[in-house]
């Protein structure tokens, strides 16, 4: 019987492994099944619940010519810029996990789902009549003309970057829908509520496994939660064209920042992946991590006490 993503214990071979940070017991060998059986189901579910098709499964014809502003516009074609590095996140992840098979083929299903997102916000884009062709071909080139670069070294690093950038991408998606949503534009809404869909059920998917290497060793994993979070930033910043504007414009109307980053980010995936703030430590001392830098959320940085109160 393999696990579902809801299971907290993974039955093999009539043992029993229970993934219940603190009273956990986890067998190495099992490791590497535990996330084949994760990568499976993650794939099973996809293909029964959710999976969209960007032709079929947005409204088009109810796109709004010129109805949203333009700022918010802006945001979404910021949101646009970093979907379209996905050959280097989907390359560079594939290379660290390559030995893990349930991992690798996750992300290469990951990289098929992140691939619609781009694709569907360039055709609201011109649909909408908020840029050309020729403007978003210029832009493509620009963009791949750069390379993102692993923020982090290790896979189980990036394992807890991707947790995290993928809960704030999902929470970013939804905030532009509730500030795009009295423009009445239905293929805008429902284009930015399916990919903040995926992002989530990606971010899910990221807990499972890491829950796998906390079961297996958590002081190590708990230090690797604490460096990504301490040196954490949303991905491709210093790629994307013309970002210092766009960072404004997102901190402006309050669609991510730092603020958001701690109480609706990293603190919703400590608890569910079963980590207390509290046990987050620097140099092997008991502590709290800090927060994101400023020059990297391009927002004030959160105050310290809110990791540790």
């Amino acid at each position: 019987m393999r696990p579902t993503l809801r299971d907290q214990t993974l039955t093999r071979n009539d043992q029993v492994v229970t993934l219940n940070p603190g009273r956990t017991t986890y067998r190495p060998r099992m490791t590497n099944q535990a996330f084949r059986d994760l990568g499976r189901d993650f794939f099973d579910h996809a293909e029964l619940k959710r999976r969209w098709n960007v032709t079929e499964d947005i409204p088009w014809s109810e796109v709004k010519l010129r109805a949203v502003d333009e700022d918010l516009v802006d945001i979404l074609e910021a949101f646009y810029c970093t979907e379209m590095y996905l050959p280097d996140y989907t390359a560079r992840l594939l290379h660290l996990n390559r030995q893990n098979q349930g991992i690798a083929w996750f992300i290469t299903n990951w990289g098929y789902e992140e691939s619609k997102h781009s694709r569907v916000i360039e055709e609201w884009l011109v649909r909408s009549g908020r840029r050309t062709p020729q403007h978003m071909e210029r832009l493509n080139e620009e963009l791949l003309a750069g390379q993102w670069k692993l923020p982090f070294e290790t896979s189980r690093q990036m394992l807890v970057y991707t947790l995290l950038q993928e809960l704030a991408t999902q929470l970013s998606y939804i905030n532009l829908s509730k500030l795009t949503a009295p423009a009445g534009d239905g293929a805008l809404q429902r284009m930015l509520l399916l990919i903040a869909g995926d992002e989530g059920s990606h971010h899910r998917m990221f807990a499972s496994c890491l829950k796998v290497h906390l079961a297996s060793d958590r002081a190590g994993t708990l230090c690797d939660i604490a460096h990504v979070v301490q040196n954490f930033e949303m991905p491709a910043h210093d790629v994307i064209p013309d970002w210092a504007r766009r960072g404004a414009l997102i901190e402006r109307h309050q669609v991510f920042g730092a603020r958001a980053f701690v109480r609706r980010v990293m603190l919703p995936a400590l608890e569910h992946i079963g980590v207390d703030r509290r046990e987050l430590s620097r140099d092997g001392d008991q502590g709290h991590a800090e927060p994101p830098h400023t020059s990297q959320l391009a927002v004030p940085t959160a105050p310290a006490s809110w990791f540790s109160s």
